[in-house]
């Protein structure tokens, strides 16, 4: 999840737009989907295990867990 938030945070903007809620960045969205990809869970799944192991969020940055709403938008690019 690190790994995946170092590379993110060179390759995408902190945010999709200045107007953009600020609660999480992009990078760290990435890191999310990259770990739901990788424990092969579903967006419920991956928000009950970042809410089971609040220090992987803390390690990126992460205040909360990102509801599951939330990660499928970032999933399909929605910026609304």
């Amino acid at each position: 999840m690190r790994v995946a938030h170092a590379l993110a945070c060179h390759v995408l903007p902190e945010y999709t737009s200045r107007f953009s809620r600020h609660d999480f960045t992009l990078p760290q969205l990435f890191a999310c989907l990259v770990l739901r990809e990788h424990q092969k869970k579903s967006y419920r799944g991956i928000e009950a295990l970042l809410h089971d192991a609040p220090q992987w969020g803390r390690d990126i940055g992460m205040k909360r867990a990102p509801d599951h709403n939330t990660l499928c938008r970032a999933f399909n690019g929605s910026t609304s």
